[in-house]
Order: C-alpha cells, then sequence, then structure tokens
C-alpha cells in the first residue's frame, strides 16, 4: 500500500530504487540477527521493501513495452521472479544439508541482497516511463523516451498517435475531475474507478484461493502426511515440483499477447478445478495407486498455474486502471496476494492436520467460481494500448472517440508497412545495381 502512496508521487524508478535500498536494510538486520523479535523486524522491513517492487515493476514494465508485447515483457519478469522462488528453495536445500552452525540460516538470508544491488546498480541507466513523465508534464522528455524505446525518431507517426493518445487519456480523467475515495467508491464516473480496482483485488483472490500457495509452502508437508513420502523424499520431491511451476511460466511469454488474458484464465481454471479435484481424490483415497495419482496431479496443477493464474493477475493489473489510479491499481492487485498468502499460510497447516485432505474442498470451490466470475467480469485486454482499454470501460460519446482512434491507428500501421515495403525494395534495387556492376568489373570484356 506504501507504493499507492508514493509510487505515482516519485516515479516508477525512484519507487523500486526505494524497495530495493529498504530490502537491503531488512535482510542485513535479519542476517545479523541474535534474537527472534530483530528477526521479525528486519522480516517486517525487507517485506515493505518487497511490497514496493512487487507493486511498481510490473507498471514500470507495462507502461514501457510496446501494447503488442507488453504481456510478453511482463510475463518474463514473473517468470524470473518464479525462478528466484525455485532458487531460494535449493538454495535452503543445500545450506540445510551440507552447512552447520548458524551460517546454514545467515548466508540464504544475506544472498538476498545481491539481487537487490544489481538492480539498484542498473536502474540509473533506465528511463522513467514515458507515461509518467507525460502525466507530471514533462511532455518533451516523455517523447523523447518514447521514441528511444520504440527506436525511431521523435517526429515519426507512431510516437505522435501515441503522445495523442496519452494526451486524449489524460483529458478524459481530467473532465472525470480528481479522483478522491468518495468518487472512487461511488463509481458514477465515466472512467468507472471502483470497478478496475475491485477486477485488480478479485484477479489476485482468485489466483491465491486456488491453492497454489497452500502447495508452495506446505508441498512437504502434504507430500509427508497426505502423499506417504518421507521427509528426505518429500523434501527433495518438493524442490522438484517448484521447477515445475517455473517450467510452467516459460509458454505464456510465447503466447500471452495473440492468445489473450481470458482464454489463458478460462483454460487455466479449468485444468486447474480437474487436477485439484483428483489431487484431493488421490489424498483422500489409501493404498493402491493414489499416492501416485496424487503427485501426479500436483506436478500437473503447478504446470498449469504457471501457465496461466500465475501470470495473467500480474499483466492484468497495470493493464485496466486509468494513469492517476495505476500506481493504486497495482498496489492493490499485490496487496490481495499478500492478504489472501497470509490467510492461507494461517489456516492450512492447521486444517491439514486436523481435516486432511478436506481442506482443499474449499479450493475447489473457489477454483470453480472463477469460472464465471472470469467469463462475465474479465475484459480482453490484449494487444491493446494503455489508453485503448481504459476505452473498455466507458460508453457514449468516449466509445465514439475510441472506434475514430482505431481506425487512425490501423492508417499509421498501413503507411508504416509501405514505408517499409518501399525501404526494401530500394534497397533491393540498390543491391541488384551493386551486383551488375560488379559483374561489368569483372567480365573478360571489362578485363581487355
Amino acid at each position: 500500500m506504501a507504493a499507492a502512496i508514493w509510487g505515482n508521487k516519485f516515479g516508477r524508478c525512484k519507487t523500486i530504487l526505494m524497495g530495493n535500498a529498504i530490502m537491503i536494510v531488512g535482510a542485513v538486520i535479519q542476517a545479523a540477527t541474535y534474537g527472534s523479535g530483530q528477526l521479525i523486524a528486519g522480516r517486517l522491513i525487507s517485506g515493505l521493501g518487497n511490497g514496493l517492487n512487487t507493486a511498481t515493476i510490473p507498471v514500470y514494465v507495462s507502461e514501457t513495452a510496446p501494447s503488442h508485447r507488453r504481456g510478453r515483457m511482463v510475463a518474463i519478469q514473473l517468470s524470473i521472479v518464479i525462478f528466484g522462488i525455485v532458487l531460494a528453495y535449493w538454495l535452503d536445500y543445500g545450506t540445510i544439508n551440507n552447512l552447520s552452525g548458524e551460517v546454514a540460516w545467515r548466508f540464504p538470508i544475506a544472498f538476498q541482497i545481491v539481487f537487490a544491488l544489481v538492480t539498484m546498480a542498473t536502474l540509473p541507466f533506465l528511463p522513467e516511463t514515458p507515461r509518467w513523465l507525460y502525466s507530471h508534464g514533462r511532455k518533451e522528455e516523455a517523447v523523447t523516451v518514447l521514441a528511444r524505446l520504440m527506436n525511431i525518431s521523435e517526429d515519426d507517426d507512431r510516437v505522435r498517435f501515441i503522445k495523442n493518445e496519452m494526451e486524449e487519456s489524460l483529458e478524459l480523467e481530467r473532465q472525470q475531475g480528481s479522483i478522491t475515495l468518495k468518487g472512487i467508491l461511488n463509481d458514477k464516473t465515466d472512467l468507472k474507478p471502483m470497478r478496475r480496482l475491485l477486477l485488480c483485488f478479485f484477479i489476485q483472490f482468485f489466483q491465491q484461493f486456488s491453492g497454489i500457495n497452500a502447495v508452495v509452502f506446505f508441498v512437504t508437508i502434504i507430500l509427508e502426511q497426505n502423499v506417504g513420502l518421507s521427509r528426505s523424499t518429500a523434501s527433495l520431491a518438493a524442490g522438484f515440483i517448484q521447477m515445475s511451476f517455473w517450467i510452467g511460466t516459460l509458454p505464456p511469454i510465447l503466447y500471452i499477447d495473440n492468445f489473450g488474458r481470458r482464454p489463458t484464465l478460462l483454460i487455466g481454471s479449468v485444468f486447474q478445478l480437474i487436477s485439484l479435484i483428483l489431487f484431493t481424490v488421490g489424498i483422500a483415497k489409501d493404498g493402491g495407486g493414489y499416492p501416485n495419482l496424487a503427485l501426479a496431479m500436483l506436478v500437473l496443477f503447478q504446470i498449469t498455474v504457471g501457465m496461466t493464474w500465475c501470470t495473467v493477475p500480474w499483466i492484468y493489473a497495470p493493464e485496466i486502471t486509468p494513469l492517476q489510479l495505476r500506481h493504486v491499481g497495482a498496489a492493490i492487485g499485490p496487496f490481495s496476494e499478500w492478504l489472501c498468502t497470509f490467510v492461507v499460510v494461517q489456516i492450512t497447516p492447521t486444517a491439514v492436520e486436523h481435516t486432511g485432505w478436506k481442506i482443499f474442498l474449499l479450493f475447489i470451490l473457489l477454483q470453480a467460481l472463477s469460472i464465471p466470475w472470469v467469463y462475465f467480469f474479465v475484459p480482453e485486454t490484449a494487444r491493446k494500448t494503455l489508453e485503448e482499454i481504459d476505452y473498455i470501460f466507458v460508453k457514449g460519446e468516449a466509445q465514439d472517440r475510441l472506434h475514430e482512434r482505431m481506425h487512425e491507428q490501423v492508417q499509421v500501421q498501413e503507411v508504416d508497412r509501405r514505408s517499409m515495403s518501399e525501404t526494401k525494395v530500394g534497397e533491393s534495387q540498390t543491391l541488384e545495381m551493386t551486383s551488375v556492376s560488379r559483374n561489368d568489373d569483372t567480365s573478360p570484356t571489362s578485363k581487355v
């Protein structure tokens, strides 16, 4: 929630820088701890920094990526995050099994500082997002950054088109007046801020209550108590299951923009529901091949979540919120995730101990509810600019302007294609003339 307060004021880059600096302070306190109070304090400080990062980095990526590759860029960022979770698991596994004394737990805690330092070292070379610059009156700088990101001149029609989009989007927001808490709750403006923020909250809610974090945090306990593996075998199997989760995050990099957000979520919900039901059957029954069924479904569930519901919510929140509220929407998403994660982490160990497999009936129910929720309430956003997405939520004259702008965009793209085609033809003619000239120079007649 701190990102909701600071994110728009200081900019995306400075907020990320602040988040990493706070994480380093927290990690140092934890690694140097000699008491539980100090450890908890350090963890809380690191959590504040991590919250700033998780709320801001997807916004930065979304605001700097082109519309046809925005999903891919955020998917890459998220895949790296999941790889970090896998790396942390194997680092813990290796230190616990091969080191003794305090270094076995101090080293893994301190190791996170390396990545924060690398991020801080590279941030000065990254530009602020053009949309944040434009919304804060730094329009010339915004156009320069936009042209650099697209690797074209500032006079290019594509730069002009996106500049006009940003101007029109900001004008629409200005027409609605300043966005206040009362205005958000009433939700009577054309921008529909409450609907958008609720989408940000509930898309993460359904992600977490799919049961993914019950599996991620307690997979070893589940494998021991419900599948029947020994502690050492369960720990080893858990590491490979975590790897399957990361592997599942790789395919969306290739298809998330072309296939779309809605189909990805709907198909993911169906497959997660099936695998979760069969997993629950596997741990509810004794003997036979049921433990193997449970283990196979656990892997399938992890891969499916990685391919669908793990990725889309992080892309979606920065996309659907208007510029004035983007930092708020991007903060509400992680707030929902961490809140739901806290609830799941608190109830799962006790529930598994006292109810066994029955706790997964709750996750099955919520997973089933996610299907109609996505179908009826989640609009498609793939391959639309952030400004075009604003008009999904508005009606009347604003929608008419969207159709006009989409027609204008088609014209710009057509001009761009013709320009590229003419360039290629010109290059081809030049090569042919050069080739003819060389042939003339090397012919027997020219040598005589």
